[in-house]
Parts: C-alpha cells; sequence; structure tokens
C-alpha cells in the first residue's frame, strides 16, 4: 500500500516567492518520495523567518491540522533549513513533533532527524547550527551592502525621506507614475480663482483624479511636495561638495 505523506517547503523573503524556490523545495521532497514509493498527498508553504516559532506559522498548522483528519504522520521537507534556521526553534520542533508521533525527514539527509543515537542527534544539532550560522552571516552581508549602497547613493544626491541615502524599500508613487511631481508642481503653482491663494493638498489630490484620472491622497500629495524641495536642496549640496572637492 502507498504510504501517504506531506510536503511542507518555507521561505522567509517575499522575493524568493516570485523565483524558484518553492519549485526547487517541492522537486526535491517529490523525488525523494518517488524513490520510497510514497505520494506526496498535499503541500504546505510559508513565507516567513526560519526563526519563527513552527506554532506561529500559518500553514504549518493548518498541515498538523490536515495530518491528523488524514491521518498522515510523516513529515517531509528540503532540508532542516526549511524547517528551522534557529537551533532552538529546531531542536522545540523536532521534540514536540516527535511526540505528537510523527516522523520528520529532511530529503537532503533523511537520517538527520531520524536516527536517535548520540552521533545521529549530534548530526542534526550540527547541521542546525551550520544552518543559524549561514543565517547570521547572510544577515551581516545584506546590511554591509545597504550600509554601502546608502552612502553611495547619498554622495549622488539619491536621498531617502529619512536623510539618508536611499537603498531599497518601498518605492515612491513618483517613481512608479511618470511625471507625477511635475504635475503636482504645476498645480501648487496655480492659484486657488476664489481666494487667489496656491491651492491646497487636498484640492491638488482631486484635481489629479480628476484630470488625470491618478488617484493620490492629500498625505501623498504632502510628501511629493517635501521631496521636491527636499531634492532640491540636496542637488544644491551637492554642487557645494562638488565644487568643495574640485
Amino acid at each position: 500500500m502507498c504510504k501517504n505523506v506531506v510536503g511542507y517547503y518555507r521561505t522567509s523573503s517575499t522575493t524568493n516567492v516570485k523565483g524558484d524556490s518553492r519549485t526547487r523545495q517541492s522537486v526535491s521532497v517529490k523525488n525523494y518520495s518517488k524513490t520510497k514509493g510514497w505520494n506526496v498527498v498535499e503541500d504546505f508553504y510559508d513565507v516567513i523567518s526560519g526563526t519563527t516559532h513552527i506554532l506561529e506559522r500559518k500553514e504549518f498548522v493548518e498541515m498538523l491540522s490536515y495530518c491528523e483528519i488524514n491521518s498522515i504522520d510523516t513529515i517531509l521537507f528540503e532540508g532542516s533549513d526549511r524547517l528551522s534556521r534557529d537551533l532552538l526553534v529546531n531542536e522545540y520542533s523536532y521534540e514536540y513533533l516527535t511526540k505528537l508521533g510523527f516522523t520528520l525527514i529532511s530529503v537532503k539527509n533523511d537520517r538527520s532527524f531520524t536516527d536517535t543515537s548520540p552521533t545521529g542527534i549530534l548530526v542534526r544539532q550540527i547541521l542546525s547550527t551550520i544552518s543559524c550560522f549561514e543565517k547570521n552571516n547572510l544577515v551581516e552581508k545584506l546590511r554591509v551592502s545597504r550600509e554601502r549602497k546608502s552612502k553611495k547613493n547619498k554622495e549622488l544626491g539619491l536621498i531617502s525621506r529619512t536623510g539618508n541615502g536611499r537603498c531599497g524599500g518601498k518605492r515612491k508613487l513618483t517613481d512608479t507614475i511618470p511625471n507625477l511631481s511635475n504635475l503636482v508642481l504645476s498645480y501648487k503653482k496655480t492659484k486657488d480663482i476664489r481666494t487667489r491663494k496656491p491651492l491646497n493638498n487636498t484640492k491638488i489630490s482631486k484635481l489629479l483624479l480628476e484630470e488625470h484620472n491618478i488617484s493620490v491622497s492629500y498625505n501623498s500629495v504632502r510628501r511629493i511636495l517635501e521631496d521636491i524641495e527636499r531634492d532640491k536642496r540636496e542637488k544644491i549640496n551637492l554642487k557645494r561638495r562638488v565644487t568643495y572637492v574640485g
């Protein structure tokens, strides 16, 4: 009789959702299952940090409920780092799940969670420690890279709203909507016919929607105007720095 199992996949970055992370993990799990003559009846996929407790993961909790309802006791995942990238979380997960009667199998090393000998336990904990180290090392590399990019962009005059060099993060509306800055600025220079004063941000927001079908809140209009002023000041400062260095 073919044994039914489930596959669990995880990635910590939303950018990997559009990539091949899930596909790679799924292929690894299903290829391993074929060699055992098992059937992966359901897949569960979390986009969450590898240091998050398993009971705080939506898909993982749903997987446990599914297994209980369908009498499934085996969970497959690509490697120990897909279960967790933290030694304590990994060990707690192992103890908790095995006490519930589950068998955990990392298809990269299928004895790391099933070998209960002292050597087997050591191997599992070493793999988990290496995974934790790789995660911390990656975080540090990204931090250094962001700081380097931020410094370079500040020298080029690409400044964020916090006054630092721009480095990733959510894109501004002006980056996604062509000519939005010019439209907002032109409206700001226009005077209200009734009051003879510059248009307020709420009026500009309404005109953008009515005349250009661009939906921008009055708060966003305010931020765009602040960005325009900030960019203007930074261009002046950049010229001063270049002149000074020259």
